[in-house]
């Protein structure tokens, strides 16, 4: 294991903060390696370091945390310690609520340090966006009819009068534990998607008594959104949704990064690329499915709401620096807007080896602590 001892003043420092996963056997802890490698690259060139540290393992007394280095002379990680980095990058993923409460206490005290200065406010959960993007006249027009699930007895009563209806966990990432509960013609009821693992659930039920035991056993005690079901697939039957990245850049404001096409597995519910989805170009793919002029207002539509969206949310929910909003475009061409993530994955922009905007992807988000960081000594 290697040690560098370089002053840590010499180099502007961001820090990722992250949850170190003790599963994983592989050195560093954590995962997404491949990103914080190339986010470190970049770094480099830019005169700054990225340490990648668990905010559990802050030494409060001494302001300073053990984590870890990529340096490309070596092509290493390397552990170090280090002053607490003045900016620091949210990308903790929890596992559950107790220990998103452990995290929780170690953050706040990192927010109240005056010399620290976060790139960006987290977002709670599915429901707190979908407020706030109810909020705004034209963006609630694109939201699928959704509420919070309280009592297992909404599901039979949605059924009633749509047949089908989604399940979400209000805190759930990468498509995982997502369902749709749908009523068959003969009565009986079909469960359809993924587990938390990320693997195809499906199940069919005879009564209501029976669903609704699977159900609780699914759910648990984890908060969950009834949401309206959406035909959201080609005429092929494959499901199908539009990732937008939005970041802020080195001038401080917001762009758009690179809108993809991700396309699920046959019979797969969700795109999710974590869940075997796969990209596309967008306006390839849309010209594939939809006519010359639904094309048009499709991307139109999509840009003006990838712009307004995340101006809103900062308004109302507090500092943002990168959203991934995942988008729907069903059958008749209408666009809705599914989900909004603070802290999005960016894997898609690689896999379709687009690499302009793979680069601008990471680019962006150093080019903006950069400019934090200025601003920050300015006063």
């Amino acid at each position: 294991m290697n040690m560098v001892n370089r002053h840590p003043q010499e180099k502007i420092s961001l820090g990722v903060m992250v949850v170190y996963r003790r599963s994983i056997r592989t050195f560093p802890p954590f995962s997404d390696r491949g990103f914080y490698r190339r986010l470190s690259k970049f770094a480099e060139a830019r005169g700054m370091e990225v340490l990648i540290f668990d905010p559990i393992f802050v030494d409060w007394n001494g302001k300073t945390v053990g984590g870890y280095l990529y340096r490309s002379e070596t092509g290493k990680w390397h552990k170090v310690r280090r002053a607490i980095p003045p900016i620091i990058y949210d990308r903790c993923f929890y596992s559950g609520r107790s220990q998103f409460i452990r995290y929780s206490n170690a953050i706040n005290r990192l927010r109240r340090i005056p010399s620290v200065r976060f790139l960006m406010r987290g977002l709670s959960g599915k429901w707190q966006v979908q407020q706030a993007l109810a909020l705004h006249p034209t963006l609630r027009k694109h939201l699928p009819e959704t509420s919070v699930l309280t009592d297992l007895d909404q599901v039979f009563e949605w059924l009633e009068y749509k047949t089908s209806c989604i399940l979400k966990p209000n805190g759930g990432s990468h498509g995982k534990k997502i369902v749709r509960v749908r009523k068959m013609p003969d009565g009986r009821c079909e469960v359809t998607g993924r587990d938390s693992a990320n693997q195809p659930v499906h199940a069919v039920f005879d009564t209501r008594h029976h669903l609704r035991r699977w159900l609780r056993e699914f759910i648990g005690t984890r908060k969950y959104l009834i949401q309206e079901y959406l035909s959201l697939h080609t005429a092929d039957g494959r499901s199908f949704d539009v990732r937008s990245l939005v970041q802020k850049g080195g001038d401080g404001r917001w762009h758009i990064t690179g809108m993809a096409a991700r396309v699920g597995q046959p019979g797969s519910l969700t795109a999710n690329i974590h869940g075997g989805g796969t990209g596309a170009p967008l306006l390839p793919f849309l010209q594939e499915h939809y006519e010359v002029m639904e094309v048009d207002d499709i991307m139109r539509r999509l840009q003006e709401l990838s712009s307004l969206i995340p101006r809103h949310i900062e308004r109302n929910i507090g500092q943002l620096v990168e959203l991934g909003i995942d988008f729907g475009v069903d059958q008749s061409g209408r666009v809705w807007i599914l989900e909004v993530n603070s802290k999005p994955g960016r894997s898609i922009f690689a896999q379709l080896q687009d690499v302009r905007r793979s680069r601008a992807s990471v680019c962006n988000l150093l080019d903006y602590a950069r400019y934090l960081f200025d601003r920050q000594l300015g006063g």
